[in-house]
């Protein structure tokens, strides 16, 4: 099994799910292409109002389960100009990235068993260059022995997530923004 043919799978059913929450999707990755992280990063800052979601397939972890991270608490440092630098961009978003996380979160607990129940921190390099909420999820495991296990997770994953950033909408206000939603 390669990591990457499944998770433009499970993109894919993200996408339809959170099309059907009437969300607009852009995804940074389609096919075999691989932008960089910054590319991607840069995609999503492009975009006002966005939320980012990274999909992963862990090579670890208990099979069957499913683990949103959100990035460790980092300065939002402005430099001397004013600017926050690239590598700190999810410093203003962190709190947006956890209330999004645990929302996420909350909703793949019910559907997979044996998973936590709130986002875990990591240093995500995908999340630290990303000026938005920001999350990554990652299913377990690739290493299983059928892939029809891993198959048989992605709608639930997909319906999961799009659930999480449903409910996570009505508390987003972006930072600087007095009231009102993008």
């Amino acid at each position: 099994m390669r990591e990457s043919d499944l998770v433009l799978e499970l993109a894919d059913q993200v996408r339809r799910s959170l099309e059907a929450q009437g969300f607009q999707v852009i995804q940074t990755r389609t096919g075999n292409d691989d932008p960089s992280l910054d590319d991607r990063s840069a995609m999503a800052n492009a975009q006002a109002g966005a939320v980012f979601v990274s999909l992963h397939i862990a090579s670890t972890g208990l099979p069957g389960t499913v683990r949103t991270y959100v990035m460790t608490d980092m300065p939002a440092a402005p430099d001397a100009s004013g600017l926050i630098p690239w590598n700190q961009a999810q410093g203003p978003y962190l709190a947006l990235s956890h209330r999004l996380g645990d929302a996420v979160q909350g909703q793949l607990a019910l559907y997979f068993h044996g998973s936590p129940d709130n986002a875990l921190m990591a240093a995500v390099r995908q999340l630290r260059t990303t000026a938005a909420p920001a999350i990554a999820v990652e299913l377990s495991s690739v290493a299983v022995q059928d892939r029809g296990d891993l198959d048989r997770m992605m709608p639930g994953v997909a319906d999961a997530i799009a659930r999480g950033v449903a409910a996570f909408r009505p508390f987003y206000v972006t930072p600087g923004q007095s009231g009102g939603q993008p």
